[in-house]
């Protein structure tokens, strides 16, 4: 199992400014990845790399691999049809409908899929947005904003053959949700990952990747601070460092991992 593989690296802003440097990191099929740290430590940086957004036009990204191929550039089709990308911002301006919008999930293959009617659906009953589809963009709250976007990204990939290697990608995937439909994004991840995909999304929460991810990646101020499974003793520690703070861990009995919460400075 190959999956994603980047290499040692040094990503660089628009003006040739060193903003994130990654060591050599390794995203299996069937692994969930939760990624953390504070505000401008490079989270976003790291998933438009990843997706292809800043490689140039029609350039493969020779510094990492996805399953033994260098990474393709954001605008081939190939790779859209097994890489799924959730941005932070929508950046949608246009008055479409609901429907119009997740439908462009088919957009990789040219617009229509044999499967396209049977998977929206699922899809529209798993993100709750049957009673918004024929409503228009710009009214919808926030909320529903990021349901329209969360479910046009896992239609994405429920056309995607299930033989073919897949990749998730969520820019704070639970921004502007309430707690009802953040379960649904865990339990969406976490099918995702069990259907054999590789799903990355970056979160705020540091006890929500308890709740849906196998794997965590802890980052500091443009720096990798630790990479490994979720339940290991490091997890803790490195977000102690990455936010400057001390962590207890609360138990209960119906949660085996307890919860953390941050102590008086």
């Amino acid at each position: 199992m190959s999956g994603l593989k980047l290499s040692q690296q040094t990503l660089f802003a628009a003006n040739n400014t060193p903003v994130l440097a990654l060591p050599e990191l390794s995203f299996l099929p069937q692994q969930c990845w939760a990624i953390l740290g504070p505000n401008g430590a490079g989270k976003s940086t790291l998933l438009r790399h990843i997706s292809g957004i800043d490689s140039e036009q029609g350039a493969a990204n020779v510094c990492a691999e996805w399953h033994g191929q260098p990474l393709p550039s954001w605008n081939s089709r190939r790779w859209a049809q097994q890489r799924s990308v959730l941005p932070q911002h929508h950046g949608l301006m246009a008055a479409l409908s609901v429907a119009a919008i997740v439908q462009m999930a088919a957009y990789p293959w040219g617009g229509s899929h044999p499967r396209l009617a049977h998977c929206l659906d699922d899809i529209v009953q798993t993100w709750d947005i049957t009673q918004l589809l024929e409503r228009r963009w710009p009214t919808l709250s926030g909320g529903e904003q990021q349901r329209v976007m969360l479910a046009r990204s896992a239609l994405q990939l429920a056309l995607a053959e299930p033989s073919e290697p897949r990749l998730w990608l969520l820019d704070e995937p639970l921004a502007a949700l309430d707690w009802p439909h953040q379960q649904t994004v865990f339990h969406a991840c976490a099918q995702m990952t069990a259907s054999g995909a590789t799903v990355l999304a970056s979160v705020h929460d540091m006890n929500a990747p308890f709740a849906f991810a196998t794997h965590a990646l802890v980052m500091g101020q443009g720096e990798v601070l630790w990479a490994g499974e979720v339940s290991a003793d490091g997890y803790v520690a490195a977000l102690e460092a990455a936010f400057a703070l001390r962590l207890t861990r609360l138990s209960h009995p119906e949660y085996a991992h307890g919860w953390l919460v941050p102590l008086k400075p």
